[in-house]
């Protein structure tokens, strides 16, 4: 029982991974906000916004050095150059969070509107990396598992959030959550998603992808890989 589950634990993951492209891309998730953090703690905002700007012109030197792909590190930069800007302008360190409250905010917001209209986002952002047919995820017997992996995600993200909110003005803190909630420690939560949409899929079941494309007629095999 053991074995089984963690060799499809392991599968999933290996199949999540392949489709998070930017999960290498730690600095904007982890590095960065630490970092600042820690400057404006023994110092003051202006070198910490400093020391922090220079870190970034040194890790995209490295990267270009390295030839790595530099698209998902480049937004990265980004979204820490405009975090410094509002920590600048606003005066404050914990404005460098500001922009990663909002966007989280606004996911779980337009994720609640999709759920409630019954288009909710997880059906766009699988397609996305799928490619499969839209009819598809809108049958009743598929459309029901996205809805549950909606909510699982904009419960997350409101709770997220609304953390944030609650601490804003304890950068230290803000930094605590940033690093529990990033990239590689969602890692679980997307492997969950998927764990849990899989199943959905095979209780509802409705068709595979191939078999909807191909016009199986039922009783059907459901989708066992792929979500």
């Amino acid at each position: 029982m053991y074995k089984r589950f963690k060799k499809q634990f392991s599968e999933i993951k290996s199949e999540v991974l392949g489709l998070n492209e930017s999960q290498n891309n730690i600095f904007d998730s982890i590095l960065a906000p630490i970092f600042f953090v820690l400057l404006n703690r023994f110092f003051d905002l202006n070198i910490a916004i400093i020391g922090t700007g220079l870190l970034v012109v040194l890790t995209i030197i490295y990267r270009m050095f390295r030839k790595d792909d530099l698209k998902f590190a480049f937004i990265g930069v980004v979204g820490t150059v405009v975090a410094l800007l509002i920590a600048r302008f606003q005066g404050s360190a914990s404005g460098f969070f500001l922009p990663g409250i909002i966007r989280d905010l606004s996911i779980a917001l337009i994720g609640f509107v999709s759920i409630l209209i019954r288009r909710p986002f997880t059906i766009y952002s699988s397609k996305y990396f799928r490619k499969w047919p839209m009819e598809w995820y809108l049958l009743p017997s598929v459309r029901p598992a996205y809805n549950q992996v909606a909510i699982l995600w904009v419960a997350f993200l409101f709770f997220k959030g609304g953390l944030q909110v609650l601490f804003f003005n304890n950068p230290e803190i803000l930094a605590i959550i940033k690093l529990s909630t990033s990239n590689q420690t969602t890692l679980v939560l997307l492997v969950v998603s998927y764990f849990l949409g899989l199943r959905k899929l095979k209780n509802l079941k409705g068709p595979s992808v191939e078999e909807f494309k191909n016009n199986v007629s039922p009783p059907w095999k459901g989708q066992e890989r792929g979500f």
